[in-house]
């Protein structure tokens, strides 16, 4: 049979069970285990900007270079399913010599234009301490590793700009909510949403995959991003300026239990209306990120409902009804 390829894991994924390709994808994850026979099998997470798949090889797989997370391959494979996922079986693995960047996720929008949105929002506020705080704060390199930052490890925005990527999202949808509620205080909306992650600067860095840091293991970001702040406060009261004690302490019950309960990780619950719409605004976005990344992985199969997934304890449905007034 004619080797078919380069393939994108998006289009490997239309391609019919049984079907050879060749492509270029970066190992995410790799994992060694035995058979019941004692052979060695590995399990290989394989991405591009098009989405994962899930890569077997065993002992019979022609392998030039060393195998290992974070390297790209060009791999020739047998398309299969197992357990009730699209699944590659590897045939020959030869690791390259190219950069992961052309591989690794992304924004949706470049990083430029999330960070002059993030912008004009500061810029928008009218009240002036919380303004001067976040001017304080946002520095020209703390910007520089705002931009470049994950949201997570693993479960949403985990890539190089998805902080800003998710920070803007939830200040807008901060904004949106607090036009519905006369009695919500928008700035502080805004400027909770913008600082709700800010330690995660120091909890995560980025090789080719996220990371925790050492500090971030040790005290995680929500105490990281609290202390952050009341330094800049402190700071500011040391030059004779002007901060109010009753904006601090609200501000700060919004980051420390921007995480909704003892439970997820928050040392204190939401004690105001502000502190309360923070924390489901930041879980809507992170939410709806799963949920449209399972159905961005699965829409190609014939099955509409994923797999059950273990971590979330569900299974995503993954058609999309949309209106089509040319059958009409």
């Amino acid at each position: 049979m004619q080797n078919k390829g380069p393939f994108t894991i998006k289009e490997m994924k239309a391609l019919p069970a049984g079907t050879q390709f060749w492509g270029k994808y970066l190992v995410q994850d790799k994992s060694i285990r035995k058979t019941r026979e004692g052979k060695n099998i590995t399990h290989l997470k394989i991405s591009d900007r098009s989405g994962e798949m899930k890569a077997v090889v065993w002992d019979s797989c022609q392998l030039a270079g060393v195998l290992e997370t974070g390297v790209v391959i060009g791999l020739l494979g047998d398309v299969g399913v197992y357990n009730q996922q699209m699944q590659v079986t590897a045939k020959r693995i030869k690791v390259l010599e190219e950069e992961p960047y052309p591989y690794m996720k992304s924004p949706g929008r470049n990083v430029q234009e999330l960070k002059a949105d993030l912008e004009g929002k500061i810029a928008s506020l009218a009240d002036p301490y919380m303004k001067m705080l976040l001017d304080r704060v946002f520095t020209a390199e703390l910007w520089e590793d705002f931009s470049a930052a994950p949201a997570a490890k693993v479960i949403h925005h985990n890539y190089s700009g998805g902080l800003i990527e998710h920070t803007l999202i939830v200040s807008e949808l901060c904004d949106k909510a607090a036009g519905l509620y006369p009695s919500i205080n928008r700035d502080l909306m805004i400027t909770g949403a913008i600082l709700h992650d800010i330690g995660k600067i120091q909890e995560f860095h980025i090789d080719v995959f996220p990371d925790y840091t050492e500090i971030g293991k040790l005290v995680g970001h929500i105490i990281l991003g609290y202390e952050l702040i009341s330094r800049e406060i402190a700071a500011m009261r040391t030059e004779g300026l002007t901060f109010p004690d009753l904006l601090e302490k609200t501000l700060k019950n919004m980051l420390l239990s921007h995480h909704g309960s003892l439970e997820f990780g928050s040392p204190v619950l939401p004690l105001s209306p502000e502190a309360l719409l923070l924390h489901a605004m930041d879980d809507l976005d992170a939410k709806l990120y799963v949920f449209f990344n399972k159905i961005k992985e699965h829409e190609e199969y014939d099955n509409p409902f994923t797999p059950y997934d273990t971590f979330h304890e569900q299974q995503f449905y993954t058609l999309r009804y949309r209106y089509d007034d040319k059958k009409e």
